[in-house]
C-alpha cells in the first residue's frame, strides 16, 4: 500500500513538473530538494516527508492538496 502511494505521488510530481516544462534539476533548484531525491520520489522509490512535499508543491506553484489529489 505505501509503495502504491509513493508511486502515485511521484506521478503527480512528474505531471506538474513537466507541465511547467521543467527538468528534474529545475525543480531541484526551485524547491531546494536535491535532484536525486526528486528522481527517487518520481519513481516511487522513496517516501517523502510532508515538508519535502510542501516545498515541491510551492516550487510547482500548486496547492499541496492539488499535488496530493488522488494519492490515498
Amino acid at each position: 500500500m505505501a509503495r502504491a502511494i509513493c508511486v502515485l505521488l511521484g506521478e503527480r510530481i512528474r505531471y506538474f513538473r513537466k507541465k511547467k516544462g521543467w527538468r528534474q534539476i529545475d525543480l531541484a533548484e526551485h524547491s531546494g530538494v536535491h535532484a536525486v531525491h526528486i528522481s527517487d520520489l518520481e519513481r516511487g522509490a522513496r517516501e517523502a516527508g510532508i515538508r519535502t512535499v510542501a516545498e515541491i508543491a510551492r516550487a510547482l506553484e500548486v496547492k499541496l492538496s492539488e499535488l496530493l489529489r488522488g494519492v490515498d
